[in-house]
């Protein structure tokens, strides 16, 4: 009778240490949740435990033996349950830092992004900042030029400016052929090249555009 007492006892014992342990965990699991993936599974595996606990309780609430059984393997959990919860934490804390420190490398690349944007432009030097190398008044320049370069002359002096897709359209000829074109015009002094974008525009110097215009309008062929 007395081993039956001190064997309920130690079930009640077991049973509310059991209680105090899950409540703890569903605290530990509700306070870090969506971030610890295994804080969750352990104290799935210890519910489960728990009930599986109550289950043999109520079978074997006669049997001593069973009960002590029951418990030390209750206790253990237990342990296991804690170390896990701490092991938990631990890696919470861990996120939380690298949380913390990918927001100081935004707050970095933010301010860095502001400075860009305040900082003053640069002036972009292109060819007419040098000394033409075309002899403009030394006889007719275009006419070393083929049909092609200034046909893409003329149509980048009438469009303002023009990239190589523009241009090249308006040719009919393959990208890359229209792509030498303009790099020979630039390279020759004909036209300049603004770099600060992608595709790279162009537009006619304006000596070269005064020749131009000072040309004579081709009538059609009838």
């Amino acid at each position: 009778m007395e081993l039956a007492f001190t064997a309920a006892a130690l079930l009640l014992v077991t049973v509310a240490a059991s209680i105090i342990f899950y409540r703890k965990i569903k605290e530990a699991t509700a306070e870090y949740e969506g971030s610890k993936e295994s804080v969750r599974n352990i104290t799935f595996g210890f519910t489960r435990q728990v009930n599986h606990l109550q289950q043999d309780v109520a079978k074997t609430e006669n049997e001593a033996t069973t009960a002590k059984i029951v418990a030390s393997e209750a206790l253990k959990n237990s342990g296991e349950a804690k170390e896990a919860t701490l092991k938990g934490i631990e890696a919470v804390k861990t996120l939380q830092s690298r949380v913390e420190s990918t927001e100081s490398a935004v707050e970095s690349m933010r301010k860095e992004v502001q400075k860009l944007a305040t900082a003053p432009k640069q002036r972009l030097v292109t060819r007419r900042d040098i000394e033409a190398p075309i002899p403009v008044q030394q006889g007719n320049v275009l006419a070393q030029l083929t049909e092609t370069e200034l046909n893409a002359l003329k149509k980048i002096a009438e469009l303002g400016e023009g990239t190589v897709p523009e241009i090249k359209e308006h040719l009919g000829t393959t990208r890359e052929h229209t792509a030498r074109t303009l790099k020979k015009l630039y390279e020759t002094g004909f036209v300049d090249r603004n770099t600060n974008a992608m595709p790279y525009r162009y537009n006619v110097r304006k000596e070269i555009r005064d020749l131009i215009q000072q040309q004579p309008e081709q009538k059609p062929t009838l």
